[in-house]
C-alpha cells in the first residue's frame, strides 16, 4: 500500500469544503416521499405552476382583454418549470449539499420574475388574470421557503428542525458540539487504555502533524519518543556508561518494538460516521470509498483528510467535511 504521506497525492490538493462526487448516485422517489418538507413544498410549486399555466393560456385566449397578455410571464413560467425540475432531481438523489448554491441564485432570479408577473396581473379586471397571479404568488412564497432553506447551513437551527423529520437525513449537529469533538482533551488521552502510537521519522517519512494522537502528555511517553527518533542511544553502549548503564541498555529495545510494526499497530482511538457517501479517486490509490451512515475508525484528526480504517479492515484517506466525530 502506497504511504499516506505522498506529496503528489491528489486527495491533499483538494479544497476542505469541496463537495466530492454525488453525480453517481440515483434518484430515489423514497428521499422526496420520506421527507415531508420537499414533498410538501414541491407540491405546492407543482399546483401554482399548473394554476399559473392553465390561467395564463386562459387569459391569452380571452377577446376581452384588451391589453393582451404580458409575454415575459410565459419565460417566468418556462423558468420556473425548469427550477422545479431541478429542484424535484436533486432531492430524489439526495445531491442537495452538492447544488444547493445553485440552486438558490436560480431561485433567486425566478423569485424577481415571479414577483414581476405579480404585479402585472393582479390589477387586471379578468379572472383569468387573478387566477394566473395567484399562482404566481404560490410560486413566489415557494421561492423565498427554499431560498431560505437551501442556502443556510446544515448546522442551522431551523434546518436541524426541518431535517429531523425526514426518514433519510441525519440530525446535524452544531458547529460548536462539533468543534468541541475535535477539541483536545488531555483527560480523555490519559485514561486512554492503551498508549498512543510511537512513530520514528522513518515510519513518518515527512507526515508529521500536531495530531492529538502523538501530542501524549507526560514524561513517560515523551521520554520513549525522543529515544526512538535518536537510535545511537540504543546503539552505543558506550553512551550509557554509569551505574545505570545496565538499566538504560535493557529498557531500549522496548521502544523499537513498539515502532516495528507500527504500520500495522496503528492505533484508531476515535470513531467518526459517514454523513455521505463518498466515491474513492481512482487515481489516487490512498483514499477509500464508504457510504453513507457507515461507521469508521479514526487515527488522525488534525488535516481535511482523514486516515480510516473500515470495519472490514480496509485502510486510506477520507475527506473530514463527509465524516461526523462519534
Amino acid at each position: 500500500m502506497p504511504t499516506y504521506s505522498s506529496h503528489h497525492s491528489p486527495s491533499l490538493q483538494k479544497m476542505d469544503y469541496s463537495a466530492g462526487r454525488h453525480g453517481g448516485k440515483r434518484f430515489d422517489f423514497g428521499n422526496i416521499v420520506g421527507d415531508p418538507f420537499s414533498l410538501a413544498t414541491i407540491g405546492i410549486a407543482v399546483a401554482g405552476w399548473l394554476i399559473a399555466f392553465a390561467s395564463s393560456i386562459i387569459g391569452a385566449l380571452d377577446k376581452a382583454n384588451s391589453n393582451g397578455f404580458p409575454n415575459y410571464c410565459w419565460w417566468t413560467l418556462v423558468f420556473m418549470l425548469f427550477v422545479i425540475v431541478g429542484v424535484f432531481i436533486a432531492a430524489g438523489s439526495d445531491t442537495i449539499p452538492t447544488y444547493r448554491i445553485a440552486i438558490v441564485g436560480y431561485l433567486g432570479a425566478g423569485l424577481v420574475m415571479a414577483t414581476s408577473s405579480v404585479n402585472s396581473l393582479i390589477y387586471r379586471s379578468q379572472g383569468s388574470s387573478e387566477a394566473a397571479a395567484a399562482g404566481f404568488i404560490l410560486l413566489s412564497m415557494v421561492c423565498i421557503v427554499w431560498m431560505f432553506y437551501f442556502g443556510s447551513e446544515p448546522s442551522a437551527a431551523h434546518r436541524q428542525t426541518i431535517d429531523s423529520f425526514a426518514l433519510h437525513k441525519d440530525h446535524a449537529p452544531s458547529r460548536s458540539s462539533r468543534h468541541m469533538t475535535q477539541s483536545y482533551n488531555p483527560e480523555i488521552q490519559q485514561t486512554s487504555n492503551q498508549p498512543p502510537q510511537m512513530y520514528n521519522s522513518s515510519q513518518l517519512a515527512g507526515f508529521e502533524t500536531s495530531s492529538p494522537v502523538t501530542g501524549y502528555p507526560g514524561d513517560a511517553a515523551g521520554a520513549s519518543k525522543r529515544e526512538s527518533i535518536h537510535p545511537p542511544a540504543a546503539t552505543n553502549p558506550a553512551a550509557n556508561a554509569g551505574p545505570g548503564a545496565t538499566t538504560g541498555a535493557a529498557t531500549q529495545p522496548a521502544p523499537v518494538e513498539a515502532t516495528t510494526g507500527g504500520a500495522a499497530q496503528t492505533e484508531y482511538p476515535y470513531r467518526a460516521k459517514a454523513i455521505y457517501s463518498y466515491e474513492a479517486n481512482p487515481d489516487d490509490a490512498n483514499e477509500i470509498s464508504f457510504a453513507k451512515h457507515e461507521i469508521l475508525e479514526v487515527s488522525d484528526v488534525s488535516g481535511r483528510w482523514w486516515q480510516a480504517k473500515k470495519e472490514s479492515g480496509e485502510t486510506g484517506i477520507a475527506p473530514s467535511n463527509y465524516l461526523i466525530l462519534l
